[in-house]
């Protein structure tokens, strides 16, 4: 099955470089629209695997080409999801239920600047945009004390909420396929990766910090923070990025 898809995006690739090597540089077609759908299957990956209640992401891009092997793009993409968790913990009599719910979000706004070797099909893709993530923490934890036999609850409501900016870099390398004469309906696979360099606080230090404030010390411990900077690193902010982009050249 990988086999015939390889086979498939490479007679794709052929025919659409034949096709675009037939048109000079004033005829050809200079604007591009795409929708990228990585995101969205990337966001349904999550929300499946991490059994979130809702995850989803798109990406919008406008391209100019200015000159046969050189273009430049505008890009912009969210992504988000939600989470619950219940914890339970007893230690010397007191028994502590944790119910908390984590909904994350980033968006970016993004600056490409493409380069076509053979001013066909295949790109080298720089970017430099912004983009910002927040997350929210809300819930309660009831610990359950007992004293001499006797049971007594206390309810602790949790709300928490972070947010930080960040300069984003990246780079990609990909093709843009078109199959009309000059233009018309393109698909544009691509892989890159990309990082953030934050600005301020980061969001793990920010939550960290509301924990110990309002003394929620019994539910801070290293899980919430991995998983914010996995959440950062590798999904929301930076990582990986698989583009899938269906769209019209015109």
């Amino acid at each position: 099955m990988v086999k015939k898809i390889l086979l498939v995006l490479t007679l794709s690739v052929l025919t659409a470089g034949m096709v675009f090597s037939q048109t000079d540089f004033r005829e050809m077609a200079k604007n591009t629209i795409t929708v990228d759908i990585g995101p969205t299957i990337a966001g349904a990956a999550i929300a499946i695997a991490g059994d979130m209640l809702d995850g989803f992401g798109i990406g919008v891009q406008y391209e100019r080409q200015l000159f046969q092997k050189f273009s430049v793009a505008g890009r912009f993409a969210y992504m988000g999801g939600g989470e619950g968790a219940l914890e339970n913990y007893t230690e010397q009599g007191v028994t502590e239920t944790t119910s908390l719910g984590i909904h994350l979000l980033s968006f970016s706004i993004e600056g490409n600047a493409r380069y076509y070797p053979w001013g066909k099909t295949f790109f080298l893709n720089g970017m430099l945009g912004y983009a910002y993530m927040a997350v929210k923490f809300s819930g309660n934890m009831v610990e359950t004390v007992e004293v001499n036999g006797q049971t007594k609850e206390e309810a602790v409501s949790i709300n928490m909420e972070a947010s930080q900016s960040f300069v984003k870099l990246g780079a990609k390398i990909g093709w843009r396929i078109s199959f009309g004469n000059n233009g018309g309906f393109t698909f544009e696979p691509a892989l890159g990766y990309a990082f953030g360099i934050g600005i301020g606080d980061g969001v793990a230090d920010q939550i960290s910090k509301q924990m110990k404030e309002k003394s929620y010390a019994d539910i801070q411990d290293n899980m919430f923070n991995q998983l914010l900077d996995i959440f950062q690193n590798y999904i929301l902010i930076g990582g990986p990025r698989l583009t899938l982009a269906f769209g019209w050249r015109f």
